[in-house]
């Protein structure tokens, strides 16, 4: 089947694209923002010969860090401006890799948009801190690309494993889906993608090897975060069922998953909008039958697996966003009604864009909500302070919905905002406690205590009257 490529979603994604990058570039950081890799770390230590553990992992992160660190006045903005870039180059290599894998024009356009629009992409792509989510992505669809394009010859592609590899560690599921969609497509045969998949293991087994002795040795000082296995039956169906449905259901989640928004009416209408699309591709599940859907799901699984196997955050839906993609050209390349799927895919899309919109809101909103309590600490305090000691009340009861609609506490993020709103150039000594609820002796004796121990101020934030209390010496 030769396939005519009109371009029509790439043209669509570029004139977007600068209303995009406009609109995201003024997503302000909140929460764990200021504590990544891809934060101006560089300036926030006091030994400007520190090294990072993480950096091994994720030098591209660490680079980037020390980029925005040595001009803290690129930070968010450069992170931003690289997450949406590298979204983009993407979709264009889902787009490419529809037409490499004989998909028709029809299906690499909706395969396309699908990917770009998904609010799958939302964790990631309005993150400040999505940098190495996206790029590992991309990277893996550079050694797809590049495996496809040579039939496996040479290593170019398992170069582009290794880069996706070293920008995220979910980037090692790579190593085997070339070979798999190669072979799911009839392009290369069944003994060579098992030998090219023995390669990707090779380079797996490396990988392991070499971090186990780096963590094991303690040569690094590399920790083991629990948070990674401490799972539970339950808690991975949980996992399961939010990848599934961030990726295939357009629903506006924030109008469900956040008490303060919801609305059950936009619920419905975006689900609605969404069906008569996933009914047409529901009705081809004869496909699974096929070597190229089936194996698409598998590959699908294996780029999930290293989440499933340990968490799954709303960013981590990002991850085979891409192969769903492929499955979608895959489906409805086979599909015979095609009068009705260009409709049903425009009602799929607009419920797509709603739920973008609304998240990307509050996104921006948290975002200004941590500026605004910063500004209120600077202008307060007037000239530069010393030490101040933060109290955080964490109330785990007062809603929230990952880094989106975030709680004054984390868009506060333990006063580390102070120092990002005056360009760093305060170097206040923050030491901070965290108490579950708000508890007013408890919060005068702490404060009492600090100003005694020679703290400049006392930061109180958290509390639901009072976003941020700043409690000074008499």
């Amino acid at each position: 089947m030769k396939v005519h490529a009109n371009h029509f979603p790439l043209i669509v994604i570029v004139v977007c694209l600068p209303f995009i990058l406009w609109a995201v570039g003024g997503i302000l950081p909140t929460f764990d923002d200021y504590t990544s890799l891809q934060s101006p770390w560089w300036v926030q230590i006091a030994d400007p010969g520190y090294f990072f553990p993480d950096s091994v992992r994720r030098p591209f992160d660490a680079l980037l860090g020390a980029i925005v660190g040595w001009k803290p006045v690129l930070f968010p903005t450069l992170n931003h401006v690289l997450i949406i870039l590298g979204h983009t180059a993407s979709a264009g290599l889902v787009y490419a890799l529809c037409q490499r894998l004989k998909l028709g024009t029809l299906a690499a356009n909706v395969a396309t948009l699908f990917f770009f629009f998904s609010p799958a992409t939302l964790g990631a792509t309005l993150a400040c801190d999505g940098f190495n989510q996206t790029y590992a992505q991309l990277w893996g669809l550079l050694a797809l690309w590049c495996y496809l394009k040579t039939s496996g010859r040479g290593l170019l592609w398992l170069l582009c494993v290794i880069m996706a590899v070293l920008s995220k560690e979910n980037g090692l599921a790579w190593a085997v889906v070339p070979p798999v969609i190669g072979y799911a497509f009839h392009l290369s045969s069944r003994r060579e993608a098992l030998h090219h998949i023995g390669y990707g293991l090779i380079v797996a087994a490396a990988y392991f090897i070499i971090y186990g002795v780096i963590y094991f040795s303690g040569i690094l000082g590399i920790e083991y975060d629990e948070q990674y296995t401490d799972t539970t039956i339950i808690s991975h169906l949980k996992d399961f069922l939010q990848l599934i449905a961030y990726t295939w259901i357009p629903v506006d989640y924030a109008s469900i998953v956040y008490p303060p928004a919801r609305n059950w009416t936009i619920v419905a209408m975006t689900a609605l909008a969404s069906l008569p699309f996933l009914i047409l591709l529901a009705a081809r599940w004869r496909l699974l039958k096929t070597r190229s859907v089936l194996l698409l799901v598998i590959c699908f699984l294996i780029l999930t697996a290293p989440h499933l196997l340990t968490v799954v955050s709303i960013m981590h839906n990002y991850a085979a966003l891409s192969i769903a993609a492929l499955i979608v050209a895959a489906l409805i390349e086979e599909t015979k009604k095609r009068q009705f799927l260009i409709p049903a895919f425009g009602l799929f899309l607009a419920a797509a864009l709603f739920t973008d919109v609304h998240h990307y809101q509050a996104a921006r909103q948290s975002g200004l909500l941590g500026r605004q309590l910063a500004m209120q600490a600077i202008t307060q305090a007037q000239t530069p302070l010393e030490r101040v000691f933060c109290i955080n009340i964490n109330n785990e009861q007062e809603p929230c919905y990952s880094n989106f609609y975030v709680r004054p506490v984390d868009a506060f993020a333990w006063g580390l905002s102070v120092r990002h709103y005056t360009g760093y150039t305060w170097k206040t000594a923050i030491s901070e406690t965290t108490l579950p609820r708000y508890n007013q002796g408890q919060i005068e004796t702490l404060a009492d205590s600090a100003l005694q121990a020679g703290n400049d101020a006392v930061w109180v934030v958290g509390h639901d009257k009072e976003k941020l209390t700043i409690i000074t010496p008499q």
